[in-house]
């Protein structure tokens, strides 16, 4: 089971979301505790940021994982924007 680390930007991150949206993402976010067996994971290739993007409605959660340590450092969280959806 891995160990969930947040980045200390994500306290910045999390006060830009409503409250109705924050209980559920955080839910999913401990949920990574189970990696690699959940859904709506992403392995981003060539992203500056994380290797990884875990989906929660409108929002995304970009992490990295250290297998060795057995730890997930949460890096960013962030609602889609409209252009992004048209990007792909």
């Amino acid at each position: 089971m891995f160990e969930i680390v947040y980045a200390k930007s994500i306290s910045k991150d999390l006060k830009k979301i409503a409250p109705q949206n924050l209980a559920k993402i955080k839910t999913e976010i401990e949920e990574l505790r189970n990696f690699p067996d959940l859904a709506q994971i992403k392995h981003l290739t060539n992203h500056s940021l994380a290797d990884f993007r875990l989906r929660i409605g409108d929002y995304r959660v970009l992490f990295d994982v250290n297998w060795k340590d057995e730890k997930i450092q949460i890096l960013k969280v962030d609602k889609l924007v409209k252009s992004q959806k048209l990007d792909g």
